[in-house]
């Protein structure tokens, strides 16, 4: 392959062999040009910002468009959001509640952002649980039926979302926790041992834990955990609180309860009561959702009581 030589650029130097320095006329036009760019780049950051709201459009008659702003984090790779759409309602404490309905996720055209539209909230369900006649109600936010809906955390643009009148819209912000996992360890009738434990290598704010029976009849002083005997795995949302043990029927056997509180705002609480007189852990009543000062042993108590009833 040939090259061909071009002419080199002919650059007239001022004296010394150095360009002319810029005067007058050409040093104010610099300046000007240089503060126009500056001042264009910050009117199209603001430009874009006021955007972001205006691809939205205004709600439809007999419904509301809630916005989420979400507060800048250093890593936002690290959280999520929950959404959480449905109502307060006054019910009681041991049933588990949801509304029917779909959370759809609509794009914008020509804007590639998307919003989130229930168009309607459904019939509320449950489970059918009675509870004690002298139980008071409680004021209770219930969701959307199905799993939950975690999106990821973009503190650049809002979360735009459309209910109909009436209906509540809540979040939840989720971050995964370096820590340790959570360990409890608790002495049982019956010369044995329980150990629950958060999952290895999961969030602290979601996952599974382990129920671990242990024997330790030949156990040495202080080996508590060398003679495994059984044990089972629960889903979790949140993180391991408490482990105690609690009747749950007057006169009965002494149930293992392990105590789970959400990560997210809220501070839900939810709660599993297992059977270890079993030769494996049982599970025999749980509870979810439950309000962040409420018991949840009185509400296990009461789950029971309705499912033996049936």
């Amino acid at each position: 392959m040939s090259s061909t030589s071009l002419p080199r650029p002919r650059i007239h130097a001022g004296e010394g062999g150095r360009c002319p320095p810029l005067r007058g006329r050409a040093q104010r036009f610099i300046r000007s040009l240089a503060s126009f760019a500056l001042a264009a780049c910050v009117g199209a950051a603001q430009a874009f910002a006021a955007d972001d709201l205006k691809a939205f459009p205004p709600a439809d008659e007999g419904m509301v468009r809630h916005v989420i702003e979400l507060p800048r984090q250093d890593d936002e790779a690290a959280f999520k959001v929950e959404l959480l759409v449905g109502k307060t309602v006054r019910t009681d404490a041991s049933n588990r509640y949801f509304f029917g309905g779909t959370l759809e996720v609509v794009p914008i055209p020509g804007w590639g952002y998307e919003r989130y539209v229930l168009r309607q909230l459904g019939p509320m369900a449950g489970t059918l649980m009675a509870p004690q006649p002298d139980a008071p109600q409680v004021d209770r936010f219930i969701t959307l039926g199905g799993e939950p809906r975690l999106l990821r955390y973009n503190s650049r643009l809002p979360l735009v979302v459309y209910v109909p009148a009436g209906v509540e819209v809540r979040h939840r912000v989720w971050r995964a926790e370096s820590g340790p996992r959570q360990v409890l360890k608790l002495a049982l009738p019956g010369q044995r041992t329980a150990v629950v434990a958060e999952g290895d290598g999961e969030a602290r704010s979601i996952g599974s834990y382990s129920v671990r029976l242990y024997s330790t009849e030949n156990a040495q002083p202080g080996d508590d955990t060398t003679f495994f005997l059984s044990g089972v795995v629960r889903a979790r949302d949140g993180t391991l609180e408490s482990v105690s043990l609690a009747e749950l029927a007057r006169g009965g056997p002494p149930s293992l309860i392990v105590t789970i509180r959400s990560a997210g705002s809220g501070g839900y609480v939810s709660a599993d009561a297992f059977d270890v007189g079993a030769p494996s852990p049982t599970l025999v009543a749980s509870v979810a959702g439950l309000a962040p000062g409420q018991d949840p042993v009185e509400a296990l108590k009461a789950s029971a009581r309705d499912a033996g009833a049936k």
